[in-house]
């Protein structure tokens, strides 16, 4: 964007480093992963240098959710991280801590003019992006010992938050976790479930056509579970466990295996067994994150199936940390009571890298931005999962550590994997934050797409005769479909993939769509797009009705329970509690999905359709 921008942290050799799993993206992640790249950020083409396992997640549903994922190995992330980094024009990297922020009356407003470090030294800028993870007043808990720590071995940032309590931002305290560290030889994987990579496997970035590994070299990653000597250890020993006997808040979707002993006692847990890198024996035990004294950790690994013998390297431990209200910022991610001041990641609530990301690169353009004087970019939740994920923490805050779901967007049949690149880079390409190469392939991708779009809907035939070429059984039907509507077939043609683009040219014999089939990746969008184009017509209208009928009346003897409306455990009892009198006043309830109140929707307009009349 042609700024020049400074990049302060505590340490240099620790730029890229992963603070807690070696991976990234899965369902909700990967979308925010492929936007982000969209955008023209880093991290995706990253994973695409550095990943050792590729497996799109949830392949069993439809494209819209599916979970791009990728195991990542911290050597070469960081090392490829840091190596685009020191390259990159404009960018200053210093390493230093901000003690303090320089705010100044500007026209009436209290704006963000700079920082002060921790030497006293006074850096001008025209805008601030704050991204102190779990750094802010940063506590380390392992069993009943703490110390101020960011992450272990880090020094955690004190001055800032006390400098954010000055300027009036309502703060408050979340927690995380992270398992402990195994060592893989002592790992008897044989009574394991493996998990293997995807053939071929497939990039984040739309710049790339495949990854830096062969499928063939990619790592395997393993499957065990809990076991009730294991539930015994931790149920015995919580009174020595301070993490978790604290109210702050911790991740609800990635609890800690103590939280999950007490929620859901008496179930087998399982345990993803993944190794952090090609060239050591670290293994990162997800789903373990546990904050027990290291001696019962030690004790309760060894219960595990698979783990009988195994070494620690390290113990798993738990971070308190501070964050602000989320409602205080804009959805540029300035903040409401200081102008030029930014807020991304987990001080704003959330949780994960993916999600970090996603803020980032939006303050980032939206920090350059306001440099230059040109108006904000803001992504709608129409339009992306990063809108989404802004959206609902402006709106809703986050009274508990934020992660993104694909359940949480209602327009998720159009929000896909597959195209954020056409709907974010032309977008984003007038802010100055997305390459010309990057912009010019897209414009190209989609004038493909497009042109094998028309190519395919001028081919058109009556039913039977398609099913005639295809030598399916015989139909009498004489409906006319055309080759991108036979896309969204199901027929037994080809395995799992039904019609295909190759399929078609085949039977025709004719070579009009010959030179689509060696465009692998082209072939898979138009058939995505054949699978949704009716059902995004039909969402659209879901979205007007939403916005038609905010004012509705929600009956008092709803029984939110009733199965037909399939909701959430947690929609259900965040509704029950709330009664809601109006669909207006469902939406704003924190948890409530956008798509729940669609499902509460259709569900009312049904009952009425049926003549049930409420009391």
């Amino acid at each position: 964007m042609g700024c020049k921008t400074l990049l302060l942290t505590h340490k240099l050799e620790t730029i890229g480093e992963m603070s807690c799993n070696p991976s990234f993206g899965g369902i909700g992640k990967g979308h925010l992963m492929r936007e982000v790249d969209a955008l023209d950020g880093v991290c995706g083409r990253i994973c695409d240098l550095s990943g050792i396992q590729y497996k799109i997640l949830n392949r069993r549903k439809g494209p819209a959710v599916w979970g791009p994922r990728a195991q990542i190995d911290r050597d070469l992330y960081k090392k490829h991280l840091q190596a685009e980094l020191f390259r990159t024009p404009n960018l200053e990297i210093r390493a230093a801590a901000v003690e303090d922020l320089i705010v100044e009356k500007k026209d009436g407003h209290e704006t963000c003019m700079g920082v002060l470090l921790a030497d006293n030294t006074r850096v001008s800028s025209r805008s601030v992006v704050i991204t102190t993870g779990t750094f802010l007043r940063g506590q380390i808990n392992i069993g009943l010992e703490t110390y101020p720590a960011g992450r272990m071995g880090d020094k955690p940032a004190i001055g800032l938050s006390h400098t954010l309590e000055r300027l009036q931002f309502k703060l408050g305290r979340l927690k995380t976790g992270t398992p402990p560290r195994l060592d893989g030889r002592t790992i008897d994987y044989s009574v394991c479930s493996i998990q293997e990579g995807d053939d071929p496997p497939a990039p984040f970035s739309f710049m790339n056509e495949r990854v830096w590994i062969e499928a063939k070299d990619q790592v395997k990653c393993y499957i065990t579970h809990t076991s009730p000597e294991m539930e015994r250890i931790i149920l015995d020993n919580l009174h020595l466990d301070r993490h978790v006997q604290e109210e702050t808040r911790g991740p609800r979707y990635c609890p800690s295996i103590e939280s999950k002993m007490l929620r859901f006692g008496g179930r087998r847990h399982q345990i993803w067994l993944e190794p952090e890198g090609l060239n050591n024996n670290v293994v990162y035990p997800n789903g373990l994150s546990c904050t027990l004294p290291a001696n019962l950790q030690f004790q309760m690994l060894r219960t595990i199936p698979g783990l009988e013998k195994v070494e620690m390297i390290r113990p798993g431990y738990g971070v308190e940390y501070d964050y602000i209200d989320p409602r205080q910022i804009r959805k540029t991610l300035e903040t409401k009571p200081v102008k030029g001041l930014f807020f991304a990641g987990q001080i704003n609530g959330t949780t994960g890298y993916e999600e970090a990301a996603a803020q980032g690169i939006v303050a980032g353009i939206n920090a350059g931005l306001k440099v230059k004087e040109q108006p904000g970019f803001t992504i709608d939740r129409t339009e992306g999962y990063i809108g989404v994920l802004i959206d609902d923490l402006t709106r809703i805050g986050a009274p508990e550590p934020y992660r993104m779901f694909t359940s949480r967007a209602e327009f998720r049949l159009s929000l896909r994997p597959d195209n954020a690149d056409f709907r974010l880079t032309e977008k984003a390409f007038p802010t100055g934050c997305v390459s010309r190469d990057r912009y010019d392939r897209c414009v190209k991708t989609r004038l493909a797409r497009d042109n094998a779009m028309t190519l395919l809907k001028s081919i058109e035939n009556p039913l039977s005769t398609w099913r005639k070429l295809f030598s399916l059984p015989a139909t009498k039907a004489s409906t006319r479909r055309n080759a991108f509507d036979l896309l969204s077939l199901s027929w037994p043609l080809d395995g799992d993939n039904g019609v295909t683009v190759a399929l078609i040219d085949s039977v025709l014999g004719d070579g009009r769509l010959t030179h689509l089939t060696s465009d692998l990746q082209l072939c898979q969008r138009l058939k995505i797009e054949s699978l949704y184009a009716d059902a995004i017509d039909d969402q659209e209208e879901d979205a007007v009705q939403i916005r038609n009928e905010e004012a509705l009346a929600i009956p008092d003897d709803i029984d939110y329970s009733e199965s037909s409306m399939s909701l959430s455990n947690e929609e259900r009892g965040k509704l029950i509690e709330a009664r809601p009198l109006t669909i207006g006043a469902a939406s704003r309830i924190s948890g409530v999905t956008p798509a729940a109140i669609l499902t509460i929707l259709k569900y009312l307009n049904r009952r009425k359709r049926s003549g049930v009349i409420y009391s």
